[in-house]
């Protein structure tokens, strides 16, 4: 193998808006093609290149719903868990490489086009309403931590705002209490999409102006 890869970064997919009930099977086929299957073979063309030389970097952006769900995203979520257990299983394979570096990447909201290009409940069908991109991480801010992260070797990164941090925190070491403000945010979100408002208004609070 005459070429060298020092770092491979995978970042291509799409996310949802639509409620299970409402959604094609083909969308669901559609996102865990692109957001599992085409990560994963990408990521098959590589390794064998990092293997042979010793080192590298391979960094998967996920997604904080990956760690979990959110309402009006059940096949988003899904592909972004299946990162989650391959690239922590691949880590586990690659114990006899430890300059090969496997880093997951999990963002809260971000500014970015992906809510305009979600699937809905139609493979085709485009999204009516794309949401406030005000309260988000801005971009460049969200790139700055991750490279800060590869940099230093971080295995799996949680990148959000708060309350958002907060809540992933509060997911893992208080789960019960988790729910709870999963199920009263969910149902604010899943309304607010029915109503055909902005489902996402149900995480962000607008601040008070004088």
């Amino acid at each position: 193998m005459p070429c060298q890869i020092d770092i491979l970064i995978n970042n291509g997919g799409r996310s949802q808006r639509s409620l299970c009930v409402e959604t094609s099977v083909d969308v669901y086929q559609a996102l865990m093609e692109l957001n599992f299957l085409g990560t994963v073979s990408i990521t098959k063309q590589v390794l064998p290149y990092m293997t042979q030389q010793g080192t590298g970097s391979i960094v998967t952006v996920s997604s904080v719903v990956g760690l979990a769900g959110a309402p009006l995203a059940t096949g988003y979520s899904a592909s972004k868990h299946a990162l989650q257990g391959f690239f922590n299983s691949l880590r586990t394979e690659l114990t006899d490489f430890p300059n090969i570096l496997i880093s997951t990447v999990c963002p809260g909201p971000v500014q970015s086009q992906i809510v305009q290009n979600a699937f809905t409940e139609e493979v085709n069908k485009p999204v009516a309403i794309a949401g406030n991109q005000e309260y988000k991480m801005p971009t460049s801010r969200c790139v700055h931590l991750m490279l800060v992260g590869i940099a230093n070797g971080v295995k799996e990164m949680w990148i959000a705002q708060q309350p958002f941090l907060l809540f992933y925190y509060v997911w893992q070491y208080a789960p019960t209490f988790a729910w709870f403000i999963t199920n009263k945010l969910g149902r604010k979100r899943v309304q607010n999409f029915k109503a055909g408002l902005d489902a996402d208004s149900a995480y962000f609070t607008k601040p008070k102006t004088s």
